[in-house]
């Protein structure tokens, strides 16, 4: 399935244009109704109303926790918050070593099985004391591995793998998750569920990534429109027993909302009365 469903030169803002699918209007002119927001079941018994607690600091974070869309190229972003970042989702806490080569780590986010096969490979743009380029990051020894830089420049390339997605495409840094899959069939061999444990495992460091950037005061997102194949040959990825499954990102978020960004209760931005 993820092999068949792997782009290469995919253009997903000019498809939506062809489609006429670019705002939500165009979606329903051209698709219809979608089905209902909310199920409701309630025709079979009485609906138990819950009380509503008062929030709390976690609840204000959740609250601006929003997918970002416009970040501010001219303001970098500090080495030691990048570091804070990358150690707080993508790092190791501690381990356990059943023998000299069976090891298990403790991250942060869920993983089926304790193996934690997802790999994070950076495209570095923008941070104080960083070259700009490509690199894998260790997850035990809390460091970056510089991997060969692109042909193209980076900022080309950074479109490319996101179908050309121009609101993703200048984020100060981006994370490519990218699972090894022999790591997680080593337990889950010909199980039925073991590409599902994956894709939990995408979901689940993407929102440790949405919800330590919000906390650190950055925006951040995550897209499955991506072309794999461009990624796999940069990364220099076997696509057979691994893959380039989702991209997230973080960095500061820009003063203006030059691209539409979902928040509807104006906790990030703020909103004008008429």
């Amino acid at each position: 399935m993820h092999a068949f469903g792997r782009w290469e030169a995919a253009d997903a803002v000019q498809s939506m244009k062809d489609t006429g699918t670019e705002t939500a209007a165009g979606l329903r002119q051209v698709l219809g109704p979608p089905p209902v927001e909310a199920m409701d079941r309630s025709q079979h018994g009485s609906r138990v109303q819950l009380p509503r607690s008062d929030g709390g600091d976690f609840d204000a974070l959740l609250a601006r926790r929003a997918t970002c869309r416009n970040f501010d190229v001219a303001r970098a972003l500090p080495y030691a918050l990048f570091a804070q970042l990358m150690q707080r989702v993508f790092s190791a806490q501690s381990q356990v070593r059943v023998s000299d080569d069976t090891v298990f780590l403790k991250k942060t986010s869920p993983s089926g099985g304790g193996l934690h096969p997802i790999e994070a490979y950076l495209l570095v743009q923008n941070v104080e004391g960083l070259a700009p380029g490509l690199y894998h990051y260790h997850a035990v020894e809390h460091a970056l591995e510089a991997l060969p830089t692109p042909v193209q420049s980076l900022p080309g390339f950074a479109m490319d793998v996101l179908a050309q997605q121009h609101w993703f495409a200048n984020a100060h840094v981006m994370v490519l998750l990218a699972p090894r899959y022999d790591r997680s069939f080593w337990k889950y061999r010909n199980h039925a569920k073991a590409y599902r444990a994956i894709t939990l495992e995408a979901g689940h460091l993407s929102q440790t990534l949405y919800l330590s950037a919000t906390e650190a005061g950055l925006g951040a997102f995550i897209t499955c429109a991506i072309n794999e194949v461009p990624l796999e040959q940069a990364f220099g990825l076997d696509p057979i027993s691994e893959g380039a499954l989702a991209i997230c990102g973080f960095g500061w978020r820009g003063e203006e909302m030059v691209t539409m960004e979902l928040d509807p209760a104006g906790e990030v931005w703020q909103v004008e009365s008429p």
